[in-house]
């Protein structure tokens, strides 16, 4: 239907910014995102540039909330406060798809979109079964911020020669912590046992595919294996307590590595005289390390009332947002995917921008799996508990996931 549509558009409309210009008053774009924290800030700020440039023609309102697809799910069934336009994890989609919350964005091109514009290995994971549902805005990942103060302090410069931390060097730096007398106020690294902190490990330890012909397949024991790993970390005590804020220790000078997500990286630009450097997360070795990549994706929904002048103002927008991206790395500490800005020499400079080998590089993958969302939850009601509490057998933890999927896959999520 949206290609149908579209070809009668190019017929009707001039699809540039001259085509949007003549409209009587401003074209409201609804825009929602998942970005409410310091990146959310340069997300309001990208936003608020392209609303004064287009100012008269385009408005664009951005809705940053914590669960957009509840959110979209009620709206599109209600047919009532549809976004136009939105920024969600690209894992969704082809749940969304399926569920008829998404609508094939190749309309956009059209207007100014061009797929060219975007790295073909991130555009395969949105098109489903030969329609295109997503446009990458980019990839988001937990990383290694380093304290390059402690690393100074403890003589453990040698350990970031690779660009990579092992676990067995985190043991390193624990024990020049210990040997300093500074065990009680100074960690080496934090674990707090969601879904990032597992996904990737579990293939590097095990080296098989946690997603086998579409299906989640847990080892219990690989799985047990990564749960001990960060157990042994917390019993040597070179790991934060649980009640910890492992944030505050990082920025107060009390935490050597600190993993976390990209996004975090917005929050560490802001202090002022925070020595620090951003690396692949820990791994068990160079030879195997794995890091897992997300990507995030503009994505249109569902809506029949959508008018063609809206869908000529959204392609006007996502393309202007792709080509001004470079403060989405320089500022809210991420990596953006529009090729002109990954080529430039600030977005090289970036300490996170090593993630833009994703899908590239052996070492960073981006995972794909139907039932994310109910994978992601399961890993995040069981994942911390064993860390932490020796009673639990760490072998259990992963049955207990691959159960409660299955479980919801078969009551029908």
């Amino acid at each position: 239907m949206k290609k149908m549509l579209a070809l009668v558009l190019a017929l009707v409309f001039a699809l540039s910014l001259s085509s949007v210009a003549v409209a009587e008053a401003p074209i409201t774009v609804q825009f929602w995102t998942v970005f409410g924290g310091d990146d959310g800030a340069t997300m309001q700020a990208l936003v608020d540039q392209f609303n004064e440039e287009y100012a008269g023609q385009i408005e664009v309102v951005h809705s940053p909330l914590a669960d957009p697809y509840t959110n979209l799910s009620l709206a599109v069934q209600s047919g009532t406060d549809i976004p136009d336009i939105m920024i969600g994890h690209v894992e969704r989609v082809p749940k969304m798809v399926e569920d008829g919350l998404l609508v094939d964005v190749e309309f956009l091109t059209e207007g100014d979109v061009d797929f060219a514009n975007y790295p073909d290995y991130v555009l395969e994971r949105t098109n489903i079964d030969g329609y295109q549902y997503g446009i990458p805005w980019d990839f988001n990942a937990p990383v290694c911020y380093v304290n390059l103060d402690l690393i100074e302090k403890y003589g453990l410069e040698s350990l970031l020669e690779d660009r990579m931390v092992t676990f067995d060097e985190i043991k390193q730096a624990g024990e020049a912590i210990a040997a300093a007398g500074e065990s009680e106020t100074v960690k080496a690294i934090n674990y707090y046992g969601g879904f990032n902190s597992y996904v990737a490990r579990y293939e590097e330890l095990g080296q098989v595919e946690l997603i086998q012909d579409g299906n989640l397949v847990i080892d219990p024991e690989v799985w047990g294996g990564v749960v001990s790993t960060f157990r042994e970390m917390y019993t040597l005590g070179y790991m934060v307590n649980r009640e910890d804020d492992a944030s505050a220790m990082f920025l107060g000078g009390n935490l050597v590595f600190y993993e976390a997500g990209t996004w975090t990286n917005a929050t560490l630009m802001q202090v002022e005289g925070l020595n620090y450097d951003c690396i692949m997360m820990p791994v068990f070795s160079p030879e195997t390390a794995l890091c897992r990549a997300g990507t995030h994706t503009w994505m249109q929904p569902e809506n029949e009332d959508r008018t063609e002048e809206t869908d000529l103002a959204v392609a006007t927008f996502v393309n202007w947002m792709g080509a001004h991206s470079l403060p989405w790395a320089t500022e809210a500490g991420q990596v953006p995917l529009y090729k002109a800005v990954t080529e430039t020499e600030e977005f090289k400079a970036c300490k996170q921008t090593f993630l833009a080998d994703a899908g590239i590089s052996e070492n960073i993958k981006i995972f794909q799996y139907y039932y994310w969302s109910t994978f992601t939850s399961a890993v995040d009601h069981a994942g911390a508990d064993a860390i932490y509490d020796e009673s639990i057998d760490v072998n259990s933890v992963g049955a207990a996931i691959q159960q409660e999927v299955d479980d919801a896959i078969a009551a029908g999520v």
